[in-house]
């Protein structure tokens, strides 16, 4: 079955100073595709990427996945951009005013959308997830910041 593809770029800045950057590819999942096949028809309502989670599992993406593992922290997508030839790219942060994720070791990073409308920020997952990336684990602590882009390709 073909899905989107694309890719993750990661920054973690320790006071200021970046001790750490990857990029990878993502996996869409299959709980997703529901949600593009809803846009695709016209019913928006909850259906668009509005999240972005950080977990700490460590397994690797399959398309089964449908959540991230606890604990885990959840914020809404700081922007995004369309490029006019089929590729979306998200823009995402967490920062020193995140103190719900301090502590937290990120191995795991997901785009949402958000049907329920779960209030975010927050350790509540929104639903359904859309895809899914792990990285080498982080523990973010009080000075640090991470940022980073989420491109789909369709």
């Amino acid at each position: 079955m073909a899905r989107p593809t694309g890719y993750v770029m990661v920054r973690v800045f320790d006071r200021g100073t970046m001790i750490y950057e990857t990029t990878g590819a993502n996996l869409f999942v299959n709980a997703g595709l529901p949600a593009l096949a809803a846009l695709l028809g016209g019913d928006t309502a909850g259906e668009f990427c509005s999240a972005v989670g950080f977990g700490s599992g460590s397994n690797a993406p399959t398309v089964s996945d449908v959540g991230l593992t606890a604990p885990a922290y959840y914020k809404p997508i700081d922007s995004h951009s369309e490029d006019g030839n089929g590729s979306v790219t998200f823009n995402w942060s967490l920062t020193t005013s995140d103190t719900g994720a301090q502590n937290l070791t990120i191995q795991e990073i997901a785009l949402f959308a958000n049907h329920g409308g779960v209030g975010l920020p927050g350790g509540n997952a929104p639903a359904p997830m859309l895809a899914r990336k792990t990285i080498s684990p982080i523990v973010f602590t009080s000075g640090m910041s991470v940022s980073g882009t989420w491109t789909l390709t369709f």
